[in-house]
């Protein structure tokens, strides 16, 4: 029998997910609850309330950032297991508020569930490539989001909002955590400005150990949306596109759909609160060191 899913905000990436898990067997969304009519009719299942769900196995929550911590209390207080979108939580305070809620709490950081990144995580811990030396990250989207969602106190802005994806892949990959954090950003962009969301920065780290890294990040990507990869080690270096038109969306979906069956079986691949509180700990290093609200 499927794991029955209630799929709590349809908006952007709701809708993302619920086309992921309609060709999974193992998961079906159930229910799913919107204030948006249209949001709500797009995701093709039964409407419901938060306060009266149905019955469900789990919840899948993608409601905006700044709601994070308020939805997955009211869930929390349900019993029901939880797979909350990134960053879980607008700040690290929020996040620690949701680590306190105890309960089964996975954060849906979807790039530990693409093999081509899985394959390069065991390389790195099998020694192939030797110590670790260098590692890069780049993440590319081709159009800015909208304007209010761009603002920092919906989404934390450029550098939480997709900054904690690759902080969280270069933990996972490499198995250190983040020692110190600098950056610049651009001044350039193809959008009317957002205050405290620059369409362009870099980021300059080291991780514990010594490893030089880098993370890019950008909102606009002509050639569509990238999401790149590069390490570097004494004996060996691995550097691909895991993320790249024309099949980037189905890459991404495949995740999705992975993520949340591993989530169904009891979760054990995905990330923890508290890797979601190191991810957005990160990010929030890189915020002041950018002087980014």
């Amino acid at each position: 029998m499927a794991f029955r899913l209630a799929l709590v905000g349809a908006g952007r990436m709701g809708a993302t997910h619920a086309r992921a898990l309609a060709s999974s067997r193992a998961v079906d969304v159930a229910c799913v609850v919107d204030p948006s009519d249209a949001a709500a009719a797009g995701v093709g299942a039964p409407r419901a309330a938060l306060d009266n769900l149905p019955d469900v196995d789990g919840a899948l929550v993608c409601v905006p950032t700044q709601f994070h911590l308020e939805v997955v209390r009211q869930l929390a207080s349900l019993g029901l297991p939880v797979l909350c979108e990134k960053p879980c939580g607008l700040t690290s305070e929020e996040t620690r508020a949701i680590a306190a809620l105890g309960g089964r709490l996975q954060v849906a950081y979807w790039r530990r569930f693409v093999p081509s990144l899985r394959e390069l995580r065991d390389r790195i811990r099998n020694g192939d490539l030797g110590e670790v030396v260098f590692a890069a990250c780049a993440q590319l989207d081709e159009l800015p989001p909208a304007r209010a969602f761009r603002n920092p106190s919906s989404s934390g802005g450029i550098v939480v909002d997709m900054g904690v994806h690759e902080l969280d892949q270069l933990r996972w990959l490499t198995g250190r955590e983040i020692a110190s954090v600098a950056g610049v950003s651009g001044a350039v962009g193809w959008d009317k400005p957002v205050p405290g969301d620059p369409e362009l920065v870099q980021l300059a780290l080291t991780l514990e150990g010594g490893i030089a890294a880098s993370v890019t990040l950008g909102r606009r990507h002509p050639p569509g949306e990238v999401c790149r990869i590069e390490v570097i080690g004494l004996n060996d270096a691995a550097a691909f596109s895991f993320v790249a038109p024309p099949d980037g969306d189905e890459t991404i979906a495949a995740a999705l759909r992975a993520q949340a069956e591993d989530f169904a079986r009891g979760g054990g691949e995905g990330a923890t609160i508290e890797d979601a509180l190191a991810a957005l700990g990160g990010a929030e290093r890189a915020k002041a060191a950018l002087k980014l609200p």
